[in-house]
């Protein structure tokens, strides 16, 4: 399914996998990270599936095409480098700003055709994808924000306790350092929403069993409260 959200022919599609003989109860939308597909992160909906036999899992590619990974690597906003290869984040906010726009159109459309709300949808992002989840769904209020490898850009908006959010993150991530996911645990909470984390041991820039797990966990606490 092609799902025109953006100026310029730009588009937004995807991988899915349905529930089994059954109407769609939630809906699980996977945000991949800078430089991959939305092949990767549909791996997942198996595992969560055996838990969430209603929900109906997204996984859509970024807009845009990744010029540091052309092989089918896609992204949902640019990067900036500067000169010593680290990455500029100086336009980050209002990159991640436009880019949330876009796929929130595309949210809304899966949410029209499958007759579903926000509070029936969950957010699952990877580090880009986790930074998108959390510019989304700190603007409108979703079931839960599940936030692997990720940080948080824009940090100026009023939260409170029905927003409901998990951080995991690798001890040992080189990409994106812990350090960032303590940091957006401590402005989220500042802001007023309800955050847990959790830190997978000896784990980097990746998602290991017990994270998937401890992300089953968190959405089927989100579930309770509806």
């Amino acid at each position: 399914m092609k799902v025109l959200v953006m100026k310029n022919d730009f588009l937004i599609e995807g991988p899915s996998l349905k529930p089994i003989n059954e109407k769609a109860k939630m809906l699980i939308i996977f945000f991949h990270g800078w430089g991959s597909n939305g092949d990767d992160l549909i791996q997942l909906a198996p595992l969560f599936a055996e838990h969430f036999p209603s929900a109906y899992f997204l996984s859509p590619n970024g807009p845009e095409e990744c010029p540091q990974n052309p092989f089918g690597g896609k992204q949902w906003f640019g990067l900036d480098f500067n000169n010593d290869g680290s990455i500029d984040r100086t336009k980050m906010p209002e990159k991640v700003a436009l880019a949330a726009e876009h796929a929130k159109k595309y949210i809304g459309y899966w949410q029209n055709k499958l007759s579903l709300s926000n509070n029936e949808t969950i957010l699952v992002g990877f580090s880009q994808g986790s930074m998108l989840s959390l510019e989304i769904g700190t603007k409108n209020l979703f079931s839960g924000l599940l936030c692997y490898s990720g940080s948080f850009i824009k940090k100026d908006r009023p939260l409170t306790k029905n927003h409901r959010i998990m951080l995991i993150h690798g001890e040992t991530d080189e990409v994106i350092p812990v350090a960032s996911m303590q940091n957006a645990q401590l402005a989220l909470n500042n802001l007023g929403a309800k955050v847990e984390i959790h830190i997978s041991k000896n784990l980097g820039h990746s998602i290991d069993g017990e994270g998937i797990n401890k992300g089953i966990e968190f959405i089927k606490k989100c579930n309770s409260y509806r």
